[in-house]
């Protein structure tokens, strides 16, 4: 009865603690309560993931270690980071239940905002950097999973990025709850049509995209086909808010023109451009988290995309045969690497998306110097171990083709096969087959780095790319740096002007943004002016129409721009 009675009044107290009146604030204090409760969620589920991870890694260990030796053995760091992070996610769902407009006073409730946005702020950043830092110490320390030359600096600026990304949102919390009413207003104003519109864009495309893949999943378990869309978040986020930004910055902009309170606020004494202030901040610090997504995750979402497609439609096929096959993602099929000094020649049936994994259908010939076959090395599955010493490559289910003086090959078959003599990793057999479009900062500088004496030519589309990752997120800002212009209007004609303009300018730029990333891919123009040609022609628009309305001028047409260009006699005819 005493238990009964405890679980009673807890659930009387968070029933206290959740009503709401039917307020902004109210509703804000909810969205908040809501948020906090579904990162606790994820954190726990990302915990059982990390302790499950662990556990059959450590059964793993156990099977292959023959003598009782800890060297190599799996961190339990990820899994006690997580735990922190979600024991922190918790208490900011315990903290968040007191965020009630009735009972608390504006300053202390927008105190405790901040405190529950810190508080889930640092549980992300335990949860999540210890386990990234300890997967990549054999990269810091110089030595990578499949051999390549890690760049640090690339891998510094993604810490750099992710903190940046997860820190912001209490920093900007405290930033808001500082400002004037008057900034406050614009923001809330711009806020309400984002909101909507994105959540509108990535519902439209979640449902376009399992439309069009909806026969591929089918027999899939739902959790594949949830981790799946997930893994796109990155990539929908990126591609989605130019957009976005567009739309919401000439509805809020438009609407206040309408009702004439843009004319308010600058017969109260603010100028144009220092209206336009916030809205200009929030179009940088979208490019900002863009570039967070576009640094890495899109990328990767995006070859992860294709590889989970094909993977998901062998697992549908194997199931309507009733054949058993594994679950591997393979990225490329058939890729040929030549090592010249060694004399060796490798074909890769199957490439994984990730190159530290083990590869598919792998034969290898070893050459003569007369470049005739010695032997040849046809395996089900190829594998190098890195924390091997020496590192060694695996190679499962071989067949082993020995060549006699007269070219008639003896045929042997052996389970497993360690070789340990060939200078060979994967990074060097498959890291010219990657596609520089699922690449991001750290794969385009580490092959940038690794094959700087290929020519030009070979090297135009991964440098394009590479300053393409920085170009894309600012298209945010110079999206906002179009809109806010032309969403001042003080007519319905101007508005519809100003929608038509802004449109128009939105479809030119993909237009030649499209254009000139072929070009620089192309090695036709540098790939610098490939990358942020459209941003800067774009940009420099947005500046003039900016300078039009600063000066309280009508934005000019297109028809009055001809006129201009007309002679005289023809003007006034």
């Amino acid at each position: 009865m005493k238990l009964l009675t405890i679980f009673r009044r807890t659930g009387l107290w968070v029933r206290e603690k959740l009503s709401f009146d039917k307020s902004e604030s109210d509703h804000m204090g909810l969205l908040i309560k809501v948020a906090m409760t579904l990162l606790f969620v994820g954190f726990g589920l990302l915990t059982y993931r990390a302790y499950s991870e662990y556990q059959e890694l450590i059964s793993t260990f156990n099977g292959n270690s023959q003598d009782g030796a800890v060297a190599g053995m799996p961190s339990i760091v990820p899994v006690i980071g997580s735990a922190v992070g979600c024991f922190l996610a918790l208490v900011a769902v315990l903290v968040s239940l007191w965020i009630r407009e009735k009972d608390t006073g504006a300053s202390r409730r927008q105190k405790l905002i901040v405190l529950v946005l810190w508080i889930a702020a640092i549980a992300s950043l335990v949860s999540w950097m210890p386990g990234d830092v300890i997967d990549t110490r054999e990269a810091i320390s110089g030595k990578a999973l499949a051999g390549e030359t890690p760049s640090i600096p690339a891998y510094i600026g993604k810490l750099f990025l992710v903190g940046f990304l997860i820190i912001s949102i209490p920093i900007l919390a405290m930033f808001f709850f500082r400002l004037s009413l008057m900034d406050q207003y614009v923001v809330k104003n711009f806020l309400s049509p984002f909101l909507f519109c994105m959540f509108a864009f990535v519902a439209i495309w979640v449902i376009f995209d399992f439309t069009d893949n909806g026969p591929a999943f089918t027999g899939l378990p739902v959790e594949r086909v949830l981790s799946f869309y997930v893994v796109q978040v990155p990539f929908v986020v990126l591609f989605v808010m130019p957009i976005v930004l567009l739309l919401s910055s000439l509805f809020a902009l438009s609407n206040m023109s309408k009702s004439n309170e843009l004319i308010s606020m600058i017969g109260a004494g603010r100028s144009v451009l220092r209206i336009l202030t916030p809205l200009l901040f929030l179009g940088l610090y979208c490019s900002g988290v863009c570039l967070a997504f576009k640094y890495e995750w899109a990328p990767n979402s995006v070859g992860y995309k294709e590889a989970m497609m094909v993977t998901a439609m062998q697992e549908r096929d194997a199931k309507r045969t009733g054949v058993k096959k594994r679950r591997d993602i393979w990225s490329k099929r058939g890729w040929m690497y030549i090592n010249e000094i060694d004399r060796r020649t490798w074909f890769v049936g199957k490439i994984p998306l990730e190159l530290s994994d083990a590869m598919g259908d792998v034969v290898i010939w070893q050459l003569d110097e007369n470049d005739q076959p010695v032997t040849m090395w046809k395996a089900k599955r190829g594998r190098w171990q890195w924390d091997a010493k020496p590192s060694q490559w695996i190679l499962s289910n071989v067949k082993i083709y020995q060549y006699r003086p007269d070219h008639v090959p003896l045929i042997s078959s052996v389970k497993r096969l360690e070789i340990k003599d060939w200078s060979e990793t994967p990074w060097k057999v498959l890291s010219s087959s990657q596609n520089p479009e699922y690449l991001g900062i750290p794969g385009l500088s580490m092959y940038i780095q690794a094959n700087k004496k290929l020519d030009r030519i070979s090297l135009a589309p991964f440098w394009t790319n590479w300053w393409y990752v920085f170009a894309e997120p600012m298209g945010c800002f110079v999206m906002v740096l179009v809109a806010a212009p032309l969403g001042i209007v003080y007519s319905r004609r101007g508005v519809m002007a100003g929608v038509t303009g802004a449109i128009v300018i939105f479809a030119l730029m993909y237009i030649m943004r499209g254009t000139l990333l072929a070009m620089g891919q192309g090695s036709r123009i540098p790939p610098f002016i490939a990358a942020w040609g459209t941003n800067i022609a774009v940009a420099i628009v947005g500046i003039i129409l900016l300078w039009f309305r600063a000066r309280n001028r009508e934005v000019p047409t297109l028809k009055s721009l001809f006129q201009k260009m007309l002679p005289l006699k023809l003007r006034s005819s």
